[in-house]
């Protein structure tokens, strides 16, 4: 198998001013994108031709099932539902560039092909941007924020989660519920979307921490000592995914492929190292161009809490 590294040296090989990768090419690059965190290997994504529209689903819902009687026709006929998840994807561009000295200087002291290096770390920082806007783009973001202008492109999990998901509201839960909020998540799922997927926990790490230190002081058993240690990860029997990008005190409960990144084919990778800057600076430009939009599958199978403390 070859690695990212591989990859990218097999593919930025074009000239100048021209797609830096063909569409196979950037398929490959949109899938190391996608593994270069724990959390995009286990999102959905769907991509579109048209960068606005719905996402349509089937269902078929109801106790439609009745007693048959010979010669009778059945009077509940039941149609299926086409429930829609609309979706508009938003314009991104990631603008880097290399100096002709710094891969000069790279190929004849270390003997090391510092485009392929760089177009790796772009790819790393690319999925890491793709993470971070999906949980906290704001398109309410006020200009004055120093993130304003990564925050706005697009509305990421977190404020859907907020608008469309099923919302505990931590600041007036009593004292006993607070104590069980894990429970009061998993039980503002509806019963009949907890069968659409495998469900977990999605937390920031330190939130995660924090619950196992304060367990730890009101609890030695081996159960508990053996989540310190890291053998096990899991609250209430369901797995916990740590996510940096979370701000801490939230926590999403859904199923990891309800998480979904909505992209069109218009993406391009391109690199010049011709014109008037180029040559005067000695550098190479490159720009990363997509869209993508941040989407629940099924809101309602999203439960949310924020501000949570133990």
């Amino acid at each position: 198998m070859r690695t990212n590294g591989q990859i990218v040296k097999s593919t930025t090989v074009t000239t100048m001013d021209t797609p830096a990768l063909n569409y196979q090419q950037v398929d490959a690059f949109m899938a190391m994108a996608y593994e270069s965190t724990e959390f995009l290997k286990g999102i959905r994504t769907i991509t579109r031709t048209s960068a606005k529209g719905t996402i349509d689903k089937i269902g078929v819902t109801g106790r439609n099932l009745r007693g048959k009687v010979e010669n009778n026709m059945a009077t509940n006929i039941t149609g299926p539902t086409f429930p829609q998840v609309p979706y508009a994807v938003a314009p991104v561009v990631l603008p880097f560039e290399i100096t002709e000295e710094f891969i000069r200087q790279t190929q004849r002291v270390r003997g090391q092909d510092a485009e392929a290096i760089i177009m790796t770390a772009m790819t790393k920082n690319y999925g890491d941007n793709m993470q971070d806007l999906g949980f906290n783009g704001d398109t309410a973001t006020p200009n004055t924020d120093p993130d304003y202008d990564f925050l706005k492109i697009n509305d990421g999990w977190l404020k859907v989660a907020k608008e469309k998901g099923n919302v505990i509201d931590w600041s007036t839960l009593p004292t006993d519920k607070k104590v069980g909020i894990f429970f009061e998540l998993e039980r503002s799922i509806p019963t009949r979307l907890r069968a659409a997927g495998v469900f977990k926990y999605f937390m920031h790490p330190n939130t995660f921490s924090e619950r196992l230190q304060k367990l730890a002081e009101k609890d030695t058993s081996a159960s508990i000592q053996l989540q310190i240690m890291g053998g096990v990860k899991k609250i209430n029997s369901y797995d916990v995914e740590e996510v940096a990008h979370m701000p801490e005190g939230a926590v999403i409960f859904t199923y990891h492929q309800n998480f979904a990144l909505v992209n069109t084919y218009d993406m391009q990778i391109r690199k010049t190292t011709e014109g008037k800057e180029a040559i005067y600076a000695d550098k190479r430009f490159y720009a990363i161009h997509s869209d993508l939009d941040s989407i629940f599958e099924e809101p309602a199978a999203v439960g949310y809490a924020e501000g949570v403390t133990f």
